[in-house]
C-alpha cells in the first residue's frame, strides 16, 4: 500500500449486499496496493508480467458500481494469461470481493480458497512469496469481509486478526489501521467490548503518532481518521465519532475538496444518528439541535460536491431527514428532485451507485406518497444491465411496497414474489426478511391467513439468520429496530391468535405456545439489540420444575389489542385474555401512570392507574392463582409496562405485593435458575459526596455509611470502598483479588436502553454502559475465572425518564456482569426508606430458605407497615431476573 493509497479505501457504499450498508466492515473495495509491474524489475518473473491493463479497467468497473463487468475482466486476464501464482492469487482477491458484491457467497469462498492455496504453496519463486505477506493480508481481509456478510462473526474476527499480522510483517502500516478497525467491529460484535476498545484506541494512536513524524500526508491521516470516525459510529459510538469526524476535518487540505465533502457527509449521518438516538430517549431538545446539524452538514457536504456523486448522496439523505420530520418543503424538494437527478444520471455509467439513488429517492416518494414508479423502472433497468440480482430485487421489492401503499394487493402480491425469486440463489436474509415480511402483509390484506403466517415464520427465520449481523451495535438499526424488526414478531403474534380464534373461538394450546415463544424470540432479540452482542441460551425456565410455587405472565401490547397469556405452575394448561385497547391510547395511559408514581403528591391519580392495569393483567387470572396456590409472579413485559412497578398494581384494596412476591424478567431462558448460596458475600462500595460530572449534578447521598456499615454487620464483608476510594480501579483490583456472591452499590447512576447513557457514579467519574458490565463481573480469586454475582444492588439508582426499554439496561447489566439478578428503582429513591429497605432486604435474606423475591417483598412489606404508604416510596423498588 502506498503512503496516499488509503483514500481509496472507503466504507462499502451499497445497500444491496448481505448486510445494511452502514454494517459493512470497513473493507477495502478497492485493492489499493501497487501493481506488481509497477514494481522493480527483480521482483517479477519476465515472464509472468502482471495484467496491469486488465486489472485497472476492472478497478474502474468494479468503483463505479459494476461489479459484473469487474468479474469479467479479472476473469478473463485469469483464464487467457499465464500468471505467477502470486499474481493470480491477488486478481481471485479482487474477484471474490466483488463476488461478495453481488452476494455470491459461495464463489466467493471458492476463490478465496484458490487464492491461499497459491499463496501458501508457491515455490517456484519462494523468495518472492516470502516477501508479499500483503498478499496474504489482502486475502485475509476480503475472507474477513466474506464471513463477516455471513455472520460468522467469530471467523472474521480470526480472520482480521491473522490480516494484521501480514500486514504487519510486510511492513504496510496503513493496511494494518484498516483491518484493525474491522477487527474492532468484529470483536464488538462478540461482545468483547474491552477488546474492542482497545483496538479503537491503538487504532487512533497509530494516526496520531503519524502526526509525530510517520511520513503520512494529511491526506492519509484525514482519510484514516474518518474511517475511525464511521467506525466508531457503527458501534454505537455517534458522539465520539462526530468528535473525530471534525478533527479529520480539521486536516483535510483545502484543495481536497471531495474529501472535505464527503466528511461532511459523515458528520451528516452522525447527527441523524444522534437525533434518533435523542427522540429514543425522549430528550426533545437535543433530538432537535441533531436535526438542525444533520441538515447543516447535509448542506456544506452538497455546496462542496457540485458535480459530483456525493452531492446527490448528500440531497438524498437531507430530503429522507425531511421526509421523517414530516417538514412541509420535503414534497417540493422531493418533486425537484425528480427532475434533475434522471438529467444527472444520463451523464453518469449505469452502476450500483445510480441504482441505489433512484431507490433512495423512490423511498422518500412512497413515504410522501408521490409517485415513485419511473424511478423505479429506471433503477430495474440498470439493475438488470448489471447483472446484479440484489439490486434487482431490491427495485421489485421497492416496486411492491408502492402497489402495497395504493391498496393494489395482487399486484403487490406478484412484485414482492418476483422480489423474493431473484433473492432464493442468493445468501441474502438481511434482504428477503423485508420482502417476505411484506409478502405477509399483503397476503394478511387479502384473508390469507395461513399463507401470511408462513410468510412471517419465514421473515422471523431471516431475522434470526441475520441476528449477528444486526448486533455491530449499528445505532442506525438499533434505533430503527422499533420500525423495523419489532414489528415482525408482534404482527405474527396476532395473525396466530385471530387465525385460531376464528377457527375455534380460542387460541390453542399449541398456538399459546407459539405466541409465547415469539414474545421471548422479541425480547432476546431486544436486548441483543441493546448489548450488542449475542446472548449464549440457558436452560428453559418453564420447562423444569425449578419454583412450583411461581407463575408467569406474558403481556404483550399490540396494534389494536394488550394479549396476556398465564404459564400457571406445573403442567396446568396456559390461559389467555386480551383488552381491545389501541397501543397509542395504552401507551399515553402508562407514561401518564409512569409520571404519576414517580411525582410525590400523584398518589390518588397513581392509584387509579395501577387499578386500571390491575384490571388488565391480574383480575382474569385471580381464581386460577389462587387455585395453583401462586406465591411469586414473574412478569415479561412489554413496552411501557416496563416502566409500571408490578408490585403496586391495586385491586380496590389491597397491592399485589400483599399476595405476590414479584419479579421482572427480559427473558426467562437468560437467567439459570438457581438457588442462592445460604452465605452471601457481600462487595460494598458507593459514593455520597456531591458531584459535577459531565454536565450533570449529582447531590449528596447523607445515608451512605449507615446503608453499607448496616450491611456490613448482617455478613462477613471487607471495608467497603467508600467516597474517594470508589474508582474505576480500585474497583477492578477488589473485585479481581476476592470472590463475592453479591455487590451492593449506593451511588447514583440511570438505567437507558442506549448504553452510552446507561451509568454508574463513581468518584470523579462516570462507569459508563459497556465497561460496567465487565468491570463488575465477578471472578474466582484463586483461577481468575468468570464466577457469576448471585445479586448486584444498585441502591440509589434510577431508570431514564421516557425511555420504555430503560429495563434493559438493568438486565443488559446483569447479563455483562455475569448477574443471576439485579435490584434496583425505577425512580430516585427517598433516602432515609431507601436505608431502611435495604436493612430489611439483607436481613431476610440471612435466612437461606427465603428468596430473593420473597426478600425484596418482605422488605417493602415492612416500609408499609412503617407508614411508608404511598406507591412513590415503596414501589420503586424492582427485581430483575432470576426470583429464586
Amino acid at each position: 500500500m502506498t503512503a496516499g493509497s488509503l483514500g481509496l479505501i472507503l466504507c462499502i457504499a451499497d445497500g444491496f449486499s448481505g448486510l445494511p450498508a452502514w454494517a459493512q466492515p470497513v473493507s477495502e473495495p478497492l485493492p489499493s496496493e501497487r501493481s506488481p509491474s509497477e514494481r522493480s524489475p527483480s521482483e517479477r518473473s519476465p515472464s509472468e508480467r502482471f495484467p496491469t491493463q486488465v486489472w485497472e479497467q476492472g478497478l474502474q468497473r468494479y468503483g463505479q458500481g459494476n461489479f459484473q463487468a469487474a468479474i469479467a475482466l479479472w476473469q478473463t486476464a485469469l483464464e487467457q494469461q499465464k500468471l505467477h501464482p502470486q499474481h493470480q492469487a491477488l486478481l481471485l482477491s479482487y474477484l471474490a470481493l466483488a463476488e461478495q458484491q453481488l452476494g455470491q457467497w459461495n464463489q466467493s469462498e471458492v476463490h478465496l480458497k484458490q487464492a491461499k492455496t497459491l499463496v501458501t504453496t508457491d515455490s517456484a519463486n519462494a523468495s518472492l512469496a516470502l516477501s508479499k505477506p500483503s498478499i496474504q493480508a489482502r486475502i485475509l481481509n476480503v475472507q474477513g469481509r466474506l464471513y463477516w456478510s455471513q455472520g460468522k462473526i467469530e471467523q472474521a474476527q480470526q480472520a482480521w486478526q491473522s490480516a494484521q499480522a501480514f500486514y504487519g510483517e510486510a511492513g504496510d502500516s496503513e493496511g494494518q489501521l484498516l483491518t484493525r478497525l474491522n477487527h474492532a467491529q468484529a470483536l464488538m460484535a462478540l461482545g468483547f467490548n474491552g477488546q474492542a476498545e482497545e483496538q479503537l484506541e491503538e487504532s487512533y494512536q497509530q494516526l496520531q503518532a503519524s502526526q509525530k513524524g510517520v511520513p503520512w500526508s494529511a491526506n492519509v491521516r484525514a482519510t484514516g481518521l474518518q474511517l475511525f470516525g464511521t467506525v466508531l459510529r457503527q458501534i454505537g459510538k455517534p458522539q465520539r465519532s462526530q468528535e473525530i469526524l471534525q478533527e479529520s476535518l480539521g486536516l483535510i487540505p483545502p484543495e481536497a475538496i471531495d474529501q472535505q465533502a464527503k466528511t461532511y457527509l459523515e458528520l451528516g449521518n452522525g447527527a441523524q444518528v444522534l437525533r434518533t438516538r435523542w427522540q429514543a430517549l425522549g430528550k426533545q431538545a437535543e433530538a432537535k439541535a441533531a436535526e438542525q446539524s444533520a441538515l447543516q452538514f447535509y448542506r456544506q457536504s452538497e455546496t462542496l460536491s457540485q458535480d459530483h456523486p456525493l452531492q446527490w448522496q448528500s440531497r438524498l439523505n437531507r430530503l429522507a431527514l425531511l421526509v421523517e420530520m414530516d417538514a412541509p418543503e420535503a414534497i417540493a424538494i422531493a418533486s425537484q428532485f425528480q427532475t434533475q437527478l434522471p438529467l444527472y444520471l444520463a451523464s453518469q455509467p449505469a452502476s450500483r451507485a445510480t441504482v441505489q439513488a433512484q431507490l433512495n429517492l423512490a423511498e422518500s416518494l412512497i413515504q410522501l406518497k408521490q409517485n415513485p414508479e419511473p424511478l423505479i423502472q429506471s433503477a430495474l433497468r440498470q439493475a438488470k444491465a448489471l447483472a446484479d440480482p440484489a439490486a434487482i430485487a431490491h427495485a421489485l421489492g421497492q416496486r411492491g411496497a408502492w402497489l402495497e401503499q395504493q391498496g393494489a394487493w395482487a399486484q403487490a402480491q406478484y412484485w414482492t414474489e418476483q422480489a423474493l425469486l431473484t433473492l432464493d440463489p442468493l445468501q441474502l436474509s438481511s434482504l428477503r426478511y423485508r420482502w417476505e415480511w411484506q409478502l405477509g402483509r399483503l397476503l394478511r390484506q387479502q384473508q390469507d391467513l395461513p399463507g401470511a403466517i408462513a410468510l412471517y415464520r419465514d421473515a422471523v427465520t431471516s431475522l434470526a439468520a441475520i441476528r449477528g449481523d444486526l448486533l455491530s451495535s449499528n445505532p442506525e438499526l438499533q434505533f430503527s429496530f422499533r420500525d423495523d424488526v419489532e414489528p415482525v414478531y408482534r404482527e405474527l403474534v396476532a395473525l396466530l391468535l385471530d387465525e385460531s380464534i376464528a377457527k375455534d373461538g380460542n387460541p390453542s394450546q399449541t398456538v399459546l405456545k407459539q405466541a409465547i415463544q415469539q414474545v421471548d424470540a422479541l425480547q432476546l432479540a431486544e436486548l441483543e439489540n441493546f448489548l450488542g452482542c449475542k446472548l449464549a441460551q440457558t436452560v428453559a425456565l418453564g420447562a423444569v420444575a425449578v419454583d412450583p410455587k411461581a407463575a408467569k405472565l406474558y403481556p404483550l401490547i399490540l396494534d389494536d389489542r394488550l394479549v396476556i397469556i398465564l404459564e400457571p405452575p406445573g403442567q396446568q394448561p396456559l390461559q389467555y385474555t386480551e383488552v381491545r385497547l389501541g397501543r397509542k391510547d395504552m401507551q399515553v395511559q402508562l407514561q401518564q401512570l409512569r409520571y404519576d408514581l414517580a411525582t410525590p403528591g400523584r398518589t390518588p391519580d397513581a392509584i387509579a392507574g395501577l387499578t386500571t392495569v390491575h384490571d388488565w393483567l391480574i383480575k382474569p387470572f385471580e381464581s386460577a392463582l389462587t387455585d395453583q396456590s401462586v406465591e411469586t409472579l414473574v412478569f415479561v413485559l412489554d413496552g411501557d409496562l416496563r416502566n409500571i412497578p408490578m408490585a403496586a398494581l391495586y385491586d380496590g384494596e389491597d397491592y399485589l405485593i400483599s399476595r405476590y412476591a414479584v419479579a421482572l424478567s427480559p427473558r426467562l431462558q437468560l437467567f439459570d435458575p438457581k438457588r442462592r448460596s445460604r452465605n452471601l458475600s457481600v462487595f460494598l462500595g458507593g459514593v455520597g459526596r456531591p458531584q459535577e460530572l459531565e454536565g450533570r449534578s449529582f447531590p449528596a447521598i447523607a445515608n451512605l455509611a449507615p446503608e453499607l456499615e448496616g450491611i456490613r454487620n448482617l455478613f462477613a464483608t471487607p471495608q467497603p470502598l467508600v467516597n474517594e476510594l470508589f474508582t474505576k480501579a480500585n474497583l477492578t483490583q477488589s473485585l479481581s483479588s476476592q470472590s463475592f456472591s453479591a455487590i451492593h452499590l449506593k451511588t447514583h447512576g440511570v438505567f437507558s436502553s442506549d448504553p452510552e447513557e446507561t451509568f454508574v457514579v463513581a468518584y470523579e467519574g462516570l462507569l459508563k454502559g459497556q465497561e460496567l458490565g465487565p468491570l463488575l463481573r465477578g471472578r474466582d480469586a484463586r483461577t481468575g475465572t468468570p464466577s457469576p454475582v448471585e445479586l448486584l444492588v444498585l441502591s440509589a439508582c434510577s431508570t431514564a425518564q421516557g425511555d420504555n426499554r430503560a429495563v434493559l439496561g438493568m438486565a443488559g447489566l446483569a447479563v455483562q456482569a455475569g448477574a443471576q439478578s439485579v435490584v434496583s428503582t425505577l425512580w430516585e429513591a427517598q433516602d432515609v426508606p431507601n436505608t431502611a429497605l435495604m436493612l430489611r432486604f439483607y436481613e431476610a435474606l440471612q435466612n437461606p430458605a427465603i428468596s430473593r423475591a420473597e426478600a425484596l417483598r418482605s422488605a417493602q412489606l415492612s416500609l408499609l407497615e412503617e407508614g411508608y404508604t404511598t406507591p412513590h416510596v415503596w414501589a420503586t423498588y424492582v427485581l430483575v431476573g432470576n426470583w429464586l
